[in-house]
């Protein structure tokens, strides 16, 4: 399955014309809904299953303490926390408009971990994914996130701002509170997809039309940082050499074996290969709002 064209409607024009050029509402022909919807999203919270940090609520002021909504569990003598209580939720989404995120679908949830897979062979990265439950008003303050996001509406309504891409690759993913002239802006959805490009300032606010469910698509792009760890990873292969030389010559010989080691390995890389592989490690430095 073409899990791409299924998000992007046709996969060559979308690499083409859109991909890193700017942000877009896409209206692709069969977008994968089915992979998760407000009936899963009932049967995963009435499961018993969901924990934090998987799982979290957040107001307008901030984060929901967990023992607002975690009461203690004992299992076979046990004494269990952190595990989400369905009724708790429920209330606090009803009572104290409190958005609930699900965090890493892509980790323990099969049909969500079968789209990202699929994004990622085909786009050779590493694609993570975040449900979000809002209620209508919710808005979350403008920032930027640390890669390509799809955001596939599943019910209800959102209306998202996005502003242009940072000045320079000084930035980081933060809130950024001068974000600069609207790129787009407009209501995206049931079925339809919203690419914003990495780096790009946004923000989101569900329509008074009911509360919305979406699933935030995360396409990771490797920094500088992820650039460093694999270039050591990929020198330290194959490298043995004692702990603790007995003397000066051992310790000279060691050091002459280890500066070898690396001109070697150095001669066997190359630019395109450490890309890729730091784009397969990348990972979040943050939550993705």
């Amino acid at each position: 399955m073409d899990w791409l064209e299924r998000c992007v409607t046709d996969t060559d024009r979308f690499l083409r014309t859109q991909w890193r050029r700017g942000p877009a509402l896409l209206r692709p022909a069969d977008p994968p809904t089915e992979v998760l919807g407000l009936a899963d999203l009932d049967e995963l919270l009435d499961s018993g299953t969901l924990k934090v940090p998987y799982a979290g609520l957040f107001t307008m002021a901030g984060a929901v303490p967990e023992a607002a909504y975690c009461p203690p569990r004992v299992v076979a003598g046990r004494y269990l926390e952190g595990w989400l209580d369905a009724e708790r939720v429920r209330a606090l989404i009803r009572d104290e408009q409190a958005t609930l995120q699900l965090r890493y679908v892509n980790h323990w949830y099969p049909p969500v971990r079968e789209l990202t897979a699929g994004l990622a062979r085909e786009l050779d990265r590493l694609v993570e994914a975040f449900l979000f439950y809002s209620q209508p008003g919710r808005f979350g303050a403008v920032h930027r996130d640390d890669g390509d996001i799809l955001v596939l509406q599943l019910s209800g309504a959102k209306h998202w701002k996005v502003y242009g891409g940072p000045a320079d690759g000084h930035w980081q993913p933060v809130r950024e509170d001068d974000p600069g002239e609207v790129l787009l802006d407009t209501v995206v959805r049931p079925g339809e997809v919203l690419y914003v490009p990495n780096g790009y300032a946004h923000t989101a606010q569900a329509t008074a039309d009911g509360p919305s469910l979406h699933l935030t698509i995360v396409l990771r792009e490797a920094g500088a940082d992820h650039l460093r760890a694999q270039l050591r990873s990929f020198l330290a292969e194959g490298l043995a050499l004692p702990a603790r030389p007995l003397g000066e010559d051992d310790l000279t010989a060691t050091a002459a074996a280890l500066l070898a080691h690396v001109r070697d390995r150095l001669d066997a890389a190359d630019a395109p290969s450490l890309v890729h592989s730091a784009r397969l490690h990348a990972y979040s430095s943050r939550p993705t709002a």
